[in-house]
């Protein structure tokens, strides 16, 4: 799924396996399909994504996301 500017998906079946910055890329929201860091701020696991960490055009991410939120930019999400 291509998604810009405040698009997001929710994945029924399955879940976004990789994510590839098409513009730089701002998320409101990664949610990780075992919900182990979700939303900003800080996590006892970690520091969660917050909407100002910018991914870079040309990057791709891995991991396992039930929810994905743009915040701005513009990126490719792979479900499986």
């Amino acid at each position: 799924a291509v998604l810009d500017d405040g698009e997001s998906i929710t994945s029924i079946v399955g879940s976004a396996v990789a994510i590839t910055m098409l513009e730089d890329t701002t998320f409101t929201f990664l949610t990780q399909t075992d919900a182990t860091i979700t939303g900003a701020g800080t996590s006892t696991y970690g520091n969660s994504i917050a909407n100002t960490d910018v991914f870079p055009a040309g990057i791709t991410i891995y991991g396992k996301w039930s929810a994905v939120t743009v915040n701005a930019g513009l990126c490719i999400a792979y479900l499986g």
